[in-house]
């Protein structure tokens, strides 16, 4: 009987009889047009209408609300056709259908009626002025019912209130939402603590992990019992990935007046606090990985929070499965621990995704054929997370790295699947103690407390507040009153640069024509990009961008098997490039043997050596490498050295070893305590590399730099794609002195680029 209820009342009764209602009210509107034109167009509007709304039930079970407006775009339309094609072609066929049944339905009335002649006839003697009133009244009745909470009218004017929000003062909004004493980015203060990893599992959420589930995830099954685990419920404006990444960096449930992704377009600082702020205050290296970070506007709001790279298809290729961003992270996290700087890893996950998943056919090798495509994905995830963890206690990183693995939201789609699993949830799985936070065990977490939950399981010591703080015992009943003064709070905070001035689109620098043809101020980013290719380390890209007038070179250094120096960015990337397939890392002589993408030639120290020696005017710059003393030993001129350096001991031995200039990397000078302007001159430092993204907030450092005469020379330029050489020189360089380019054209003429870049 219960199963026969949810095949007729799928999402419950009130719910049901809108969506009837919605299209008799759709079927009297049309029947007031006469002209055929007309009606065809009329019947196509809100049959199109009818259907969308019925795509929003099927994805989050409630009418069109915000968080299905903010995905209606092409861009996040055409980045998931892939897995709704199924769908996709059965509401079109639907469309048709509604179409057609709106458009003829008078037709068909009529002709039902014509097995009732007594009715017909009677129906015919109504006067015209009573028929009219019976349809106005009809239409009254449709916009009443749908009109209580949850009915279509009732979301429609709640989204509609949503973007009528209007701008207001973000230390007003505070004071409203009794946000005293609140800690804006510009007052943090951090102390880093441990290494922290978040992974957020595609709609993984707590029925997965039930007793009627068990079978499909044992690994996260087992770490519920060994670690910390807390349920937590999901928060309004928290219900979809982006959203839900918002919520978990910012404490505040993403509510903007706009689309999220029109809110993070062109802004690039912001004056509410996120737990990524906290990081780079502490010195983290911040990455994000996913399978599209264009989806749903989250590059650009990383990017507004400061991360510092965004690993997804556009580094990994469009073939990508979650078993691939975990292999990724694998190397990421074996890079950073060399790096010896503290490092903040976010992966969010896709292959779960409803309705049928992203099935990966390579995992049948370690994970049993499952009932349905979906389970399969879960199995699949579960799996991957008990790997990740075996990766992570073989490298002994457990006991200087928190964990945290919590779903990103409910699934969307039917819930079917999740009867006799008890209440539907999300859940927290971490190896930080209990006592580690400041949530009783038996408290049920909400998206909101996540900021301060990864903060305090990290030891972090911070003096930053979220809403969390602020608000009383019953959050969820605090967040819906208190919604439009959240919309208020996170479209002021974001789109503004400051507390009274409007965000301001940066002013073209009155300098741009002396810095394109300063050839000091660009370094030719992994030896250039040649035939499009980047990061070749090549013979032929130095050949190359000497010839365009570059006359400084990085290259990334990295050693053989039999300890050999070569120029390669790392061993993962080389051995796609030469398409090797055996162990890595190798010998010197096999890695000589391999041309890169069949065509560029690798470099060992000989070589580059003997090219050096034959540019005389060249200046080489290192990466990777942070031995400068034996570095230097066995490079052709120390003059004609800089090393990007990422320890202060090792800094201190470049200076010491006489080269041209030891670089300090970005964590260098974030562990710098106290005036980092004037520790760095003190030493003796005269060139820096750090981030493009660290220039912004932090004008003053720069112009302190600027007044001792220490060069910033900027690299992840082209991270963000809108952010290119052209775009940095012409309205950044002011704050730096160079940049790490993939390309440059010095002999270009700058006025034409200055007139045809906007």
């Amino acid at each position: 009987m219960n199963n026969l209820y949810h095949v007729l009342f799928p999402y419950g009764r009130f719910v049901t009889l809108n969506v009837v209602v919605l299209l008799a009210l759709s079927i009297t509107v049309v029947s007031f047009a006469k002209d055929k034109r007309l009606k065809l167009v009329l019947s196509s509007m809100t049959s199109l209408f009818w259907v969308l709304q019925l795509s929003s039930l099927y994805i989050s079970h409630t009418f069109i609300g915000y968080s299905f407006i903010i995905h209606f775009n092409m861009r996040d339309l055409m980045a998931m056709i892939d897995i709704f094609v199924n769908q996709l072609l059965i509401l079109f066929a639907i469309f048709l259908l509604s179409t057609g049944l709106i458009f003829f339905w008078q037709d068909l009335w009529w002709k039902i009626m014509s097995f009732t002649p007594k009715i017909r006839q009677w129906l015919w003697e109504i006067p015209d002025g009573i028929a009219l009133i019976t349809r106005f009244s009809i239409i009254g009745i449709c916009i009443y019912i749908m009109t209580p909470n949850r009915g279509v009218v009732y979301k429609a004017l709640d989204l509609l209130a949503m973007t009528k929000v209007k701008s207001a003062d973000f230390e007003q909004v505070l004071k409203k939402l009794g946000m005293k004493n609140y800690i804006g980015p510009a007052e943090l203060e951090a102390r880093p603590g441990k290494n922290v990893i978040v992974v957020f599992l595609e709609s993984c959420e707590r029925g997965y992990l039930s007793d009627k589930m068990a079978h499909l995830t044992p690994n996260m099954r087992s770490l519920k019992i060994q670690w910390t685990y807390y349920n937590m419920q999901q928060t309004p404006g928290s219900q979809w990935t982006s959203g839900s990444l918002y919520t978990s960096l910012t404490g505040f449930p993403s509510f903007f007046d706009t689309g999220i992704n029109a809110t993070f377009q062109s802004t690039y600082h912001t004056h509410i606090t996120s737990m990524s702020h906290v990081l780079k205050r502490a010195g983290y290296d911040m990455i994000y990985m996913a399978k599209d970070a264009q989806f749903a506007g989250t590059q650009e709001m990383l990017y507004t929070f400061q991360f510092d790279r965004i690993i997804d298809q556009s580094v990994l290729g469009e073939d990508i499965h979650d078993k691939d961003l975990f292999e990724k992270a694998k190397r990421e996290i074996k890079l950073k621990t060399k790096q010896n700087v503290p490092f903040a890893l976010f992966l969010s996950t896709l292959d779960t995704h409803f309705p049928s998943g992203n099935y990966d056919k390579r995992m049948e090798k370690h994970v049993p054929l499952q009932n349905t495509d979906l389970e399969f994905t879960v199995a699949t995830a579960d799996y991957i997370i008990g790997d990740f963890i075996r990766f992570l206690q073989q490298e002994n990183m457990l006991s200087n790295t928190v964990v945290y693995i919590l779903p990103d939201h409910l699934k969307m789609g039917s819930a079917s699947i999740f009867e006799e699993t008890g209440e539907r949830s999300l859940y927290v799985i971490t190896n930080a103690p209990y006592d580690s936070f400041s949530f009783p065990q038996s408290d049920w977490l909400y998206q909101i407390d996540m900021p301060k939950i990864f903060l305090e399981g990290a030891e972090i010591h911070h003096n930053a507040r979220f809403l969390t703080d602020y608000t009383p015992q019953d959050k969820l009943n605090f967040i819906k009153e208190n919604k439009f003064l959240i919309t208020a709070l996170n479209t002021s905070g974001i789109n503004r640069i400051d507390f009274k001035k409007p965000y301001e689109i940066p002013k073209k620098s009155k300098n741009y024509f002396k810095y394109a043809k300063d050839t000091s101020r660009f370094i030719a980013h992994a030896g250039g990009m040649i035939d499009g290719k980047r990061y070749t380390n090549s013979l032929e890209a130095l050949n190359l961008f000497y010839s365009k007038g570059f006359r400084l070179f990085e290259l990334d250094i990295i050693k053989t098997t039999d300890g050999h120096y070569v120029a390669a960015h790392d061993w993962e990337s080389w051995s796609k490039m030469v398409g090797y397939e055996g162990e890595i890392p190798v010998s010197r002589e096999t890695f000589l043997k391999h041309k890169l993408f069949g065509t560029y030639s690798p470099m060992d120290m000989t070589m580059i050596n003997n090219w050096f020696k034959e540019h005389k005017d060249a200046i080489l710059v290192t990466d990777k490498i942070n031995k400068p003393k034996a570095f230097s030993a066995v490079f052709t001129d120390k003059k004609r050295l800089m090393m990007e350096l990422f320890s202060l001991e090792a800094v201190k031995e470049g200076l010491a070893a006489g080269i041209k200039s030891a670089m300090p990397s970005r964590g260098v000078i974030r562990s710098l305590k106290g005036n980092k302007a004037d520790l760095l001159k003190k030493l003796g430092v005269t060139d820096i590399a750090i981030s493009r993204g660290d220039v912004a907030g932090n004008a003053k450092f720069y112009e302190d730099l600027k007044k001792h005469g220490i060069k910033a020379y900027a690299f992840h330029i082209n991270v963000d794609v809108t952010k290119d050489e052209k775009y940095v020189v012409k309205y950044e360089m002011d704050h730096i002195y160079g940049i790490y380019a993939d390309n440059w054209n010095f002999q270009r003429n700058p006025e034409q680029v200055f007139e045809e870049f906007p």
